[in-house]
């Protein structure tokens, strides 16, 4: 009886074995699942959020602050905690205001939208959610501010309010476009006859010059305008964005030598080509580079830089994700007034004395039909940057 008594206690131990053998690796497996699940405590949570996330203590001391609230605030966590809000935002009196409605007594909660004006002096338009942070007995612990960037909603509304005043616009030059250049058209005839005739009286050929020359800046200010009422007829190709700016840099290369210009240039030689029309993104480009000479008014710095994007894609329908590459154009010229910033891609609005003031919308328009967007980032009496995006050539 010995031998089968043996015998089924090893085969009820090789079981056993066997399925501790089978169950330690799952039980494992679990246990790392519960301890990595018990590691994720709400700080690493409200970090890794892409909203800012700021927890102000019942002394108006700042107790948390994540990261995305870095970023917008231009501020740093190991800086500024434990500070005073009130002290670290006292340039938003609105916020501070928003904050102290959710404190004691009164522990309300807020939302609201505005700009903020960070350390770094930007302007960052946020939305704003301020409420009161209460334990589970209903302790005040303090606020929780919710910031969120609205920047890039700020611009797409702002793109799509351009873009609609400009098919206004075009609706209307394309209408008037042709009963004006007819007349103009006999105008100028007439004033070549007269011009012919008129060679032995040197007062009125002067006259005559003087009309032609005006006519023809008439029918190029209206060709100008039908460019902006029609979508262009884009030759889309891969391009070298940068032999494209070099190409620009050297057109220009005369006037930055008369400037006294020193030209810096800051290419990203790993850039893949882009999809363009190279004759219209070298009519942007040479505009942008003209307006920067033309800002720094004999001498300064002017900068290039390309660089592509990572964190910002477009998605068309029926494609996939559209990767961009920004181009810079920056100078260290007087910059542009805040109050004619929003205006610069108007139709007709310019501060010079001279230029009709389409060379910025007609630019604006060409980078739309690109697919890619036109920016401006203003420092006023620092100078001005503008930042052009445009679609990366897909690969096959």
């Amino acid at each position: 009886m010995q031998g089968p008594v043996t015998l089924l206690c090893f085969l009820t131990g090789a079981n056993l074995v066997s399925s501790s053998f089978l169950r330690g690796p799952a039980m494992k497996i679990q246990e790392e699942k519960r301890n990595s699940s018990a590691q994720i405590s709400w700080e690493n949570i409200l970090t890794s959020l892409e909203d800012g996330v700021i927890v102000v203590d019942p002394q108006g001391k700042l107790s948390f602050f994540n990261q995305a609230a870095e970023m917008i605030t231009d501020l740093s966590a190991s800086q500024i905690l434990q500070q005073p809000f009130a002290r670290l935002f006292k340039r938003n009196p609105w916020l501070i205001d928003m904050v102290k409605k959710s404190q004691s007594p009164q522990q309300g909660s807020t939302r609201g939208e505005g700009d903020i004006s960070t350390q770094g002096g930007r302007r960052v338009p946020v939305s704003l959610t301020v409420s009161p942070l209460r334990d589970r007995y209903g302790r005040s612990l303090g606020s929780i501010v919710l910031l969120r960037d609205l920047t890039h909603r700020k611009e797409m509304e702002e793109d799509l309010k351009r873009a609609d005043r400009l098919a206004m616009l075009g609706t209307l030059a394309a209408g008037l476009a042709h009963e004006i250049k007819n007349p103009l058209g006999g105008i100028r005839g007439a004033a070549q006859l007269l011009r012919r005739e008129a060679d032995r009286i040197p007062a009125i050929a002067q006259y005559t010059d003087i009309m032609i020359r005006e006519v023809d800046r008439v029918n190029l200010l209206i060709e100008q305008l039908l460019d902006l009422s029609r979508p262009a007829k884009l030759d889309l190709a891969p391009l070298n964005i940068h032999e494209l700016l070099d190409d620009v840099l050297l057109l220009e290369r005369q006037t930055v030598q008369e400037h006294k210009v020193v030209v810096k240039k800051h290419y990203d030689p790993s850039l893949p080509p882009i999809l363009g029309d190279r004759a219209r993104l070298t009519q942007v480009f040479l505009n942008l580079v003209k307006n920067a000479l033309q800002a720094m008014k004999g001498q300064g710095f002017l900068e290039i830089t390309t660089r592509i994007e990572t964190d910002f894609h477009i998605r068309s329908q029926g494609r996939e994700r559209g990767k961009f590459i920004w181009v810079d154009i920056e100078d260290d010229g007087p910059g542009i007034k805040d109050e004619d910033l929003p205006h610069i891609f108007s139709p007709f609005f310019t501060t010079k004395n001279s230029g009709t003031g389409l060379g910025l919308a007609i630019c604006y328009g060409i980078v739309k039909e690109h697919g890619g967007l036109i920016r401006v980032e203003n420092r006023e009496g620092k100078g001005a940057s503008f930042k052009v995006s445009l679609l990366v050539a897909e690969q096959k």
